[in-house]
């Protein structure tokens, strides 16, 4: 159970430690100057007392020291003038100090080299004048101040041990949380959790948890990904080993239709590791053109054009069926391979290189361009066989084919669609003929910048 005394914030946890030093030194420095004020005061009641005690009539000559040297002046004089005395006082705490008579309240006076401060007020007959040097006031002022900075000065290695400790103390959950996010790699991508973590890293850690659970799913698609394209180049490359094999025993006569095999199979591999190129190139994100203005009727009557011979050798009548005028800040190479996947999926799996489409219409691909809200949307719809409603959740899955007839298929094309579309804000889905009829509705959407 966790102490509840214990601060899980960094801030408060520091803030009360620091607070509790600058505490206790203010208290000390307090205590001192209280000790040197009461000091003070005692000093300075002595003084009143003494110059109380020694106010007497002055003599004609001031006291001296054995030797001739007159007696050091007192911090505080008093005298007094009646009412027949003239410029010096009729009595006073201090004969050798001869101070000019002041004006009533406060002012200062000079007398010996020495500046005075005093006070004067006219008492009945009597004038009286109370004066004390400036250089105790000084003295005074400096002691205080000493006092005041002794316990700061006398802790200053206590309090540089405290808070080392406390903030090392503080900070130790960092450094626990930096030695394990070092220790993770790709095959330790484990969530970092502390306790003790102070309240304040609580978004720090859950951004990096989310990050490692990203990159944890991403490096586990990759595995599968290079798993599945292993397992997908084995066969076409082992079925050329084979034809290679069969080609050198081949007679002349078989030789030509044993050739035909090989580069067929070539072709199939090298459109398979194109492929495979493309959908690694789109996954990175990293377009090869830079975005810019593109003319969407303008593309899709490109591809189109493109792909009008494929569409002729499967019996599928491929057109444009409607093109709104619209342009989007895209890269343009990125965009291209987005319809012409497409396309060429409808033309190969719709028309299911058939002559004839499932109702005994002939086979048609047509592709249009809408304008709805803010978004553009490229439809791409055929009367083929249609894809059952439980792969329609699969068909954008890397190698999965639905059992489709086209052995040259790599079940990429639809994957590739959709990673690109994600790379430029859309989406991709498929979806049923609104019509009823037979056949595939794919729907690109991308928002108009």
């Amino acid at each position: 159970m966790a102490n509840p005394f214990v601060a899980r914030s960094l801030h408060r946890r520091l803030s009360v430690a620091l607070g509790s030093l600058a505490l206790l030194v203010g208290l000390l420095g307090a205590l001192g100057a209280y000790l040197v004020v009461r000091s003070l005061g005692n000093q300075f009641n002595d003084d009143l007392q003494e110059a109380a005690a020694a106010v007497r009539r002055t003599p004609a000559t001031p006291p001296t020291l054995p030797g001739g040297a007159p007696l050091p002046a007192k911090n505080v004089v008093v005298q007094v003038w009646g009412p027949g005395d003239g410029a010096r006082p009729g009595h006073t705490s201090d004969p050798g100090v001869t101070l000019p008579r002041a004006r009533p309240g406060f002012s200062s006076l000079e007398a010996g080299g020495q500046l005075w401060d005093a006070f004067a007020l006219q008492a009945g007959d009597a004038y009286l004048q109370i004066a004390e040097q400036r250089r105790v006031r000084r003295v005074n002022a400096w002691r205080v101040a000493l006092w005041a900075a002794l316990p700061v000065v006398a802790l200053l290695p206590l309090l540089v041990l405290i808070v080392h400790v406390t903030v090392r103390l503080s900070l130790r959950p960092l450094e626990r949380l930096g030695q394990r996010a070092a220790r993770a790699d790709l095959n330790h991508l484990q969530p970092l959790e502390d306790k003790e973590a102070p309240d304040e890293l609580r978004p720090f850690l859950d951004s990096i948890n989310r990050m490692m659970d990203r990159l944890s799913t991403l490096i586990e698609a990759e595995r599968r990904f290079i798993a599945n394209a292993a397992h997908e180049l084995r066969t076409p490359i082992t079925a050329m080993q084979l034809q290679v094999d069969n080609l050198r025993q081949a007679t002349p006569a078989d030789r030509d239709g044993r050739l035909d095999e090989l580069q067929r199979g070539i072709r199939r591999t090298a459109s398979l590791i194109a492929q495979l190129l493309g959908l690694a190139r789109a996954e990175m994100g990293g377009a090869q053109n830079a975005p810019q203005a593109v003319s969407l009727p303008q593309v899709v009557t490109d591809v189109i054009a493109d792909l009008l011979p494929l569409a002729i050798d499967c019996g599928v009548d491929l057109g444009a069926e409607r093109l709104d005028d619209i342009s989007l800040v895209c890269a343009e190479a990125d965009l291209r391979v987005l319809v012409k996947n497409l396309i060429d999926n409808a033309i190969r799996y719709g028309g299911a290189g058939a002559s004839a489409g499932a109702d005994g219409a002939d086979c048609r691909v047509d592709v249009s361009v809408l304008r709805e809200g803010a978004s553009a949307v490229i439809e791409v719809a055929d009367n083929g066989p249609g894809i059952p409603p439980a792969d329609r959740a699969r068909v954008f899955d890397r190698f999965f084919r639905g059992g489709a007839p086209d052995e040259e298929g790599s079940g990429l094309g639809l994957a590739i669609a959709q990673t690109l579309a994600a790379n430029h804000g859309g989406r991709v889905t498929l979806a049923a003929r609104p019509d009823g009829a037979s056949g595939v509705v794919a729907r690109i959407v991308l928002p108009i910048q």
